[in-house]
């Protein structure tokens, strides 16, 4: 499941990142779909109180959120329990597909 990320407005030093969580992702075969959405609750639960807002989430391929945060709690998100690692979402725009002529 992806959940679309949606623009935000940033005031002082807030960034937006991708929170990997330490259960593997669901197409893995390893874990179950509830194991990962109740990892995801009980960390965003962690997460909001240290001030982030939820971006998007998602557990086939990869198991993370998106959330935006003050830069200075960057830190402590990384030691939060199940917590794997912390990185930049980074803004990708595509051209829209090629129409074939006829």
């Amino acid at each position: 499941m992806v959940t679309l990320l949606t623009a935000t407005a940033h005031s002082g030093d807030r960034v937006d990142v991708w929170v990997l969580l330490t259960e593997p992702p669901t197409a893995s075969g390893i874990t179950t779909p509830e194991k990962v959405k109740h990892q995801q609750q009980a960390v965003m639960v962690q997460l909001k109180e240290l001030g982030a807002v939820e971006l998007g989430r998602v557990s086939t391929v990869r198991n993370a959120i998106a959330i935006s945060i003050d830069r200075d709690k960057l830190p402590e998100v990384k030691q939060l329990s199940g917590v794997r690692s912390v990185s930049p979402v980074r803004d990708i725009q595509r051209d829209p597909p090629v129409s074939p002529s006829r």
